[in-house]
């Protein structure tokens, strides 16, 4: 049986590197040029992030129930073996092994035809290899 999507729970979360490293989610605000994720508080329980690494929540979860991210790589399992590993971006996957079409929109009626399929196994910041990889 597939689970019913709540996409608008976590659509509006995003999440970002802080300047020592440390990945931290919430919600994103700028301030004099400067990019923050807070929690609900607000500040002053406000992280600076670096804005090369912020990513915005598909408000989507993988089988194991892990939020996907836009940046992330996800692995898809295919009933019929045709696995394919791609990248989220604005609200796409772009395919970069095993599926034939190059960007397929992340719908939640596509989601939901894949939602126990697909698996977030890193990210394009800290598993840079996962797609040099997938390219061979």
């Amino acid at each position: 049986m597939r689970r019913r999507v709540k996409i608008v729970k976590y659509r509006y979360l995003s999440k970002a590197k802080t300047c020592n490293g440390k990945w931290v989610s919430g919600f994103l605000h700028c301030k004099e040029n400067k990019w923050y994720i807070c929690n609900k508080a607000g500040a002053p329980f406000a992280f600076e992030v670096r804005p090369d690494t912020i990513c915005q929540c598909t408000g989507l979860k993988d089988k194991n129930g892990r939020l996907i991210w836009e940046n992330d790589i996800c692995k898809y399992y295919n009933p019929e073996d045709k696995d394919g590993v791609g990248i989220i971006k604005d609200d796409y996957v772009s395919w970069i092994k095993g599926i034939i079409a190059t960007k397929e929109l992340m719908t939640p009626l596509f989601y939901l035809r894949c939602s126990d399929e697909w698996e977030v196994i890193g990210n394009i910041f800290d598993n840079p290899e996962l797609i040099k990889e997938s390219d061979s």
